[in-house]
């Protein structure tokens, strides 16, 4: 899927693939936390020795940072997305992740926001935009 990015995510990616040496598929912007999605298997290099390389990129973009692992793998990506999920039922189109009810709370967010950029980075990847969460 192509995704449309708008000149201010460009130049998140570009200052973010240098400050980490990650090649970027995708940015959402969000109040005070920005999602990057780095290619497949680059999560420690982005991640950098102990957490470095994110705790500068903090530092720089003066937000709270969240990396996703991208993956060709529908049920990859979701698990990457949120590690809490038990079980991902996919059938035509849709998604029905089941969590653990301790869970539920964290990986739908104040307000339904987590959910919300969930939805939108598997939709933008995947286009794919109805998920339940069980």
């Amino acid at each position: 899927m192509k995704i449309l990015l708008d000149t201010q995510s460009l130049e998140k990616i570009n200052l973010f693939q240098s400050l980490t040496g990650s090649h970027v598929l995708d940015v959402i912007d969000v109040d005070d936390q920005i999602f990057f999605v780095v290619g497949e298997d680059e999560y420690g290099l982005t991640v950098g020795k102990d957490g470095a390389k994110i705790k500068n990129v903090e530092k720089v973009f003066k937000k709270h940072i969240k990396i996703v692992e991208a993956s060709k793998d529908l049920k990859t990506f979701i698990k990457n997305l949120m590690p809490e999920v038990k079980e991902i039922i996919i059938t035509d189109k849709k998604i029905r992740v089941k969590v653990d009810t301790k869970d539920r709370a964290k990986i739908i967010g104040k307000g339904g926001k987590n959910i919300k950029i969930i939805k939108e980075l598997v939709k933008r990847m995947f286009e794919i935009n109805d998920i339940k969460i069980l």
